[in-house]
């Protein structure tokens, strides 16, 4: 779902976004935090990567270089809560959902709007639009009829077509010998996951410690669970530099989420993303020639914490669905790439990468081949043999 430009995207709290890529940019760190958690622009871990295509981030397990994984802490009841509503959403047959998701994030309004549907045999539509930004228009469809796998852009009128074949990817994705993190990574980069991914990106992200509280979304019983960016690891607050290991995050990461879980069905119907304000106004003017900043201290802006909040609306589970809808025809003029080797060979890697790592540790399981070592006994002395009189 994220927008593929990088370029402009503001690294500082002062920036300013100014051009229509900017705040493409800004719409698919947006998208990214509502579907993934994976926040475009703001850095990422500096682990060992597959070759990647757009889109395509996620690390391979156990390659060389790469960065062992953290020691995970045992999951709170919150945690727990969501975990069991992930498991339940992903043993849906089919279910459909619409969604708006309001955002306010570096000076910059905006909503995307959309609709989601998931059927048996592989089959899923997610449709999402960008309103409210000036001079910018922006859609993007996801869509899979069980064979192939869409992902179309268009911005500014300007359509981004990329396709895969279900059957070579869904063989590797299933097989037994890949990372089961890895592999829901690898989903929720492709964009092949639904609300359940969601609910992985917060549980990744965020550290959910508070008691969860018993409350109703209009008629529909929910729970409450709240939660706190968990890791500061790959996130940086200007180019090259690493955030702080403690203290405020910036304002426009969001450092608190809300989440509105069903009771009944495991829905998340609401998720509230906050940024939290600083503690002091950042001296964000620019510096001359002389050292010195330009401009007063009243010119000085204050930044406005990040605020994102999405909501789901008309959520039917386990519909009958129209296979019609997953039918996609691409324009006739515009170009497709087939990325489908490209992901193939990302999965092989993963594959021997983690192969590779349970052989070095079935080898350290075995130590040496004896506990201790053999003490050899000196051999005896060779009795002297007299030398016959000459």
């Amino acid at each position: 779902m994220p927008m593929t430009e990088t370029s402009d995207f503001p690294s500082t709290p002062g920036s300013r976004v100014g051009s229509w890529s900017a705040r493409l940019v800004l719409a698919g760190a947006a998208c990214a935090i509502v579907t993934s958690l994976v926040l475009v622009g703001l850095g990422r871990a500096a682990a060992q990567q597959v070759p990647q295509g757009p889109g395509m981030t996620a690390p391979v397990p156990g390659a060389p270089g790469a960065e062992a994984p953290a020691k995970e802490e045992p999951p709170t009841p919150a945690e727990q809560t969501i975990d069991e509503a992930k498991a339940r959403l992903a043993r849906l047959k089919s279910c459909s959902a619409a969604l708006e998701q309001s955002v306010n994030m570096l000076d910059q309004k905006f909503t995307i709007r959309g609709n989601y549907i998931k059927a048996p045999g592989y089959r899923v539509y997610s449709r999402l639009t960008l309103a409210g930004l000036p001079d910018t228009q922006a859609t993007s469809l996801q869509v899979c009829d069980g064979e192939t796998y869409w992902r179309y852009q268009s911005i500014l009128d300007q359509p981004i077509i990329r396709k895969l074949s279900i059957k070579p990817v869904m063989e590797r994705m299933n097989s037994p010998d890949l990372d089961s993190k890895f592999k829901e990574l690898f989903q929720t980069d492709m964009g092949f996951a639904g609300p359940e991914a969601l609910l992985a990106g917060l549980r990744r992200q965020f550290r959910f410690e508070q008691e969860k509280e018993e409350s109703k979304l209009g008629d529909k019983p929910v729970w409450i669970l709240r939660g706190t960016w968990k890791t500061r690891q790959g996130l940086s607050d200007r180019p090259g530099r690493q955030l702080p290991a403690i203290g405020l995050l910036p304002p426009y990461i969001p450092s608190d989420a809300t989440l509105y879980l069903g009771k009944d069905d495991g829905w998340p119907y609401k998720l509230v993303l906050r940024g939290r304000a600083p503690t002091r106004v950042e001296d964000t003017r620019k510096v001359g020639p002389d050292g010195r900043k330009i401009g007063s201290l009243s010119s000085i802006k204050p930044v406005t914490p990040t605020s994102i909040t999405l909501v789901y609306s008309d959520v039917k589970l386990n519909p009958k669905v129209n296979t019609d809808e997953f039918a996609f025809n691409p324009p006739n003029t515009a170009a497709v790439e087939d990325e489908t080797q490209m992901l193939v060979k990302q999965l092989d890697q993963a594959l021997a990468a983690q192969a590779d790592r349970k052989k070095d540790e079935a080898n350290k399981k075995e130590g040496p081949l004896l506990d201790q070592s053999l003490d050899v006994p000196t051999p005896p002395a060779q009795p002297s043999v007299a030398q016959p009189p000459r």
